[in-house]
């Protein structure tokens, strides 16, 4: 399989619950997606409100014919650093969450021991204002192979899943 479709297909997966952008995005990113949950509850009317809570996740895409070692460590401090930009913590704030999502021609032995050591989090005010958390996704399009940071492993399945049907409904051989 080729880049362009796997990248296409994950895009796709996101675009159902995310703002997807392709143009204007931040460089070194070849996409974008940004999805938010802001929920407020309130007592009998609006003006007495109970509570707030705001929750947005920040994703990343990136493809690479081939990924070096400095590469992927570019890409990684990149996608932490521009997420720690766009978040607005305050009392209603709970998370705001990064995903680097990696489409790469394939993966060598170097970048599968590397991928699962990947690793932030933040607390904002101790907690009280919120946290942020960082998952990392490494995709091989040769052989579908999905590697994950630790808080990533619960996108495996996913990502598996929609890249294999968007593909076949696309017509193209997996």
């Amino acid at each position: 399989m080729n880049l362009q479709s796997v990248l296409d297909a994950l895009i796709d997966a996101y675009r159902g619950y995310y703002d997807i952008k392709t143009e204007q995005v931040t460089a070194p990113f070849d996409a974008e997606g940004y999805f938010s949950n802001e929920a407020q509850q309130y007592f009998l009317v609006k003006a007495a409100k109970v509570a707030s809570v705001n929750a947005y996740e920040h994703v990343f895409f990136a493809k690479r014919e081939s990924l070096t070692t400095s590469e992927l460590t570019g890409l990684d401090a990149a996608a932490w650093q521009e997420l720690l930009s766009r978040v607005k913590p305050d009392g209603d704030h709970k998370n705001t969450d990064c995903t680097l999502i990696v489409v790469t021609e394939s993966i060598s032995e170097e970048i599968r021991a590397l991928v699962p050591k990947f690793s932030h989090s933040k607390n904002y005010r101790f907690g009280l204002w919120g946290f942020s958390n960082y998952r990392l996704v490494v995709i091989g399009a040769d052989d579908l192979t999905v590697l994950t940071n630790r808080r990533g492993r619960d996108l495996t399945d996913f990502v598996k899943q929609h890249i294999t049907n968007l593909l076949q409904k696309r017509g193209d051989e997996t």
